[in-house]
């Protein structure tokens, strides 16, 4: 593939917000001339994720992970640097230059052939619902058995499968999508007991096809209901429901359904409204609850709910059905629901009552409606566990109570564990200070028994940053965040000096080498010296740490004579090793003279000046 240049990269790099580029991901609040926000790499309450748009860098402390818009966008979506470069330029409509001409199809990353392999798929599957005579009933089906409108079908994409089996492979092999991205889409099977085995079979045909789209809004998969059209030889026929299978872009325990729409209406007031189904989610849209989303046809996990967490919602409800399903997949949330600090609160609806059915019936206000009534996790746990409270035993309220306490203990706020406590006693009827002194109690068992691996973090957390006591890193840092004093350090400085076994020391060279030249400006351009993804960090890591020093000069000039004193005394020491070997007299002399002389250039370190 075609490199993209260099001028073109740090173009984009100085055109590009970086909270634009981080926004979709993380929900991000102003502090300053920073943004913060919960870290988008791993689960955690308190925010510790800071963008610095000024720098153009961003870090979090709480893994450790930091860089600039490239790493960002690299670590996120699982991508290499050419690619990350491509993935931001297309989406801010910035034209790349290219080393040697563009990029063509057939060496783009598989990835990214995937991605524009389902968008194309995604509108073909909508004009044959809207366009295709074979599709006249699945338009009835949509507008009376579901009541949507076909603008809410053109508004979401919504689509029609065709039954015919190879209709969709011609039709992408006539827009010259390569075959390898068609068989690691999903979309097709291989036909490999055919005659026409070269070919490849549609997945999806006689349904109704539902696109699933990123937090970016890019489609990655589709989900596929079932209809009168769908044939009799489909594999998978009687199932109401069919999904893609998990590829190269799409995890579906990593995604929910409606995220990319959802997030944009999420604030300080309005939260999520998660539902069971992709067409609930719809529903909700179209009655005005924009903040609906979905799991994909499983289980709620971990990772959607740190995908939650990313949008600092005030709240989450919870609208599954009220048959059996819904209620188990009501009770898999509870532990994660305290995990996540998230005020969950479930709207528990009758035995029968379908969501979609509803809305459609008698839109937002029946949900508003029950949100009034919606059980907090508490309620919950003892509605499902033990539903009749005057008659249970004390036993069966021990019982309860040691599984309240168990997911009241990762509730982060004491607060709120003791508010917990209150609520689960009084509903329980039982004495809330010797609940609170069991809680106590059962908590310090729970904390000695992760002692060992809680003293193993905190020793960790205590660790000394030596890279604060390098002067190589120092002299980095100073050039970087005072840039103004960079070219009177590049003369001062000799490469020698540097210590290059380490990556700042390596930077350094470059960076120097390039101010002593006049090859470089400015440390807005540093894209051309970075050789790794570790030195992104690197710098990150650097811009992250205010310097408020109130004489520079004296500061840098205090680095240098450190870091020309250590490279003497290095020297020192390896000429103190030789005058103990075996010389003859003129090269011992020799060397007591080096010695003599290293020991009187050490002692004048301190005259060691730069210009201002």
């Amino acid at each position: 593939m075609a490199r993209v240049s260099t001028q073109s990269i740090e173009a984009l790099k100085l055109q590009v917000n970086l909270v634009d580029v981080v926004a979709p991901y993380v929900q991000l609040k102003q502090a300053g001339r920073s943004w913060k926000g919960l870290s988008p790499f791993t689960s955690e309450k308190t925010p510790s994720f800071y963008v610095h748009p000024d720098k153009g860098f961003y870090k979090c402390f709480s893994t450790g992970e930091g860089g600039d818009l490239f790493s960002f966008i690299m670590k996120l979506e699982n991508i290499e640097f050419p690619e990350a470069v491509e993935f931001i330029a297309k989406r801010f409509n910035f034209q790349l230059s290219y080393e040697a001409g563009g990029p063509d199809l057939a060496t783009q990353s598989l990835r990214k052939q995937l991605f524009e392999l389902h968008e194309l798929v995604s509108e073909w599957f909508h004009r044959q619902l809207l366009e295709s005579a074979t599709a006249e009933n699945v338009r009835h089906y949509w507008q009376t058995k579901r009541a949507f409108d076909l603008k809410v079908a053109q508004q979401f994409k919504i689509g029609f499968a065709p039954p015919e089996p190879y209709a969709l492979y011609h039709y992408c092999r006539q827009k010259n999508i390569q075959q390898e991205a068609l068989q690691a889409s999903g979309i097709f099977f291989n036909s490999h007991q055919s005659k026409r085995s070269a070919e490849l079979k549609s997945r999806f045909r006689g349904r109704l096809m539902i696109p699933i789209r990123d937090v970016q809004g890019r489609v990655v998969a589709f989900t596929a209901r079932q209809l009168e059209e769908t044939p009799s030889d489909d594999p998978s026929r009687e199932a109401k429901y069919v999904n893609s299978p998990e590829t190269q872009i799409f995890q579906k325990g990593r995604i929910l359904f409606g995220m990319d729409h959802a997030r944009k209406h999420v604030s300080d007031s309005q939260g999520f409204l998660m539902v069971e189904g992709q067409l609930d989610a719809i529903r909700c849209w179209t009655c005005g609850l924009n903040t609906a989303v979905a799991p994909q046809g499983t289980a709620i996990t971990e990772e959607q709910i740190h995908l939650l967490q990313r949008y600092q919602p005030p709240y989450v409800y919870c609208l599954l059905d009220g048959d059996q399903a819904g209620r188990k997949a009501t009770e898999r949330i509870l532990p994660m629901a305290f995990k996540s600090g998230i005020d969950f609160r479930f709207i528990c609806l009758e035995e029968g009552q379908d969501p979609d059915e509803l809305l459609a019936e008698k839109g937002a206000a029946a949900i508003e409606a029950l949100q009034a009534s919606a059980l907090n996790p508490i309620e919950l746990t003892i509605q499902t566990q033990l539903p009749d409270t005057k008659s249970a035993s004390t036993a069966q309220k021990i019982r309860v109570l040691q599984a309240l306490f168990d997911l009241i203990r990762h509730e982060p706020s004491t607060v709120a564990r003791e508010d917990y406590i209150q609520i689960s006693a009084k509903l329980l009827g039982v004495d809330p200070l010797a609940a609170l002194r069991d809680y106590q109690q059962f908590a310090a068992r729970a904390q000695t028994k992760n002692a060992s691996h809680q003293q193993k973090n905190l020793e960790n957390t205590k660790s000394t940053d030596t890279r604060l006591t390098q002067a190589g890193w120092e002299l980095l840092s100073h050039i970087l965040h005072f840039p103004n004093y960079a070219s009177s350090i590049a003369k001062a400085v000799h490469h020698e000096w540097i210590n290059t076994s380490q990556a700042e020391g390596k930077l350094l060279v470059r960076l120097l080498a390039e101010y002593r030249e006049g090859l470089l400006e400015s440390t807005d351009s540093l894209e051309k010296l970075i050789r790794s993804e570790f030195e992104r960090k690197l710098l990150a890591d650097i811009h992250s740490r205010e310097l408020e020093i109130e004489n520079p000069k004296q500061q840098i000039e205090i680095c240098i004579q450190t870091l020309y004193k250590n490279y003497l005394s290095n020297r020192l020491d390896k000429l103190k090793t030789d005058a103990q070997q075996p010389l003859n007299k003129d090269a011992l002399h020799e060397c007591r003279l080096a010695i003599k002389k290293t020991r009187a250039l050490i002692s004048k370190t301190h005259l060691l000046k730069i210009d201002s």
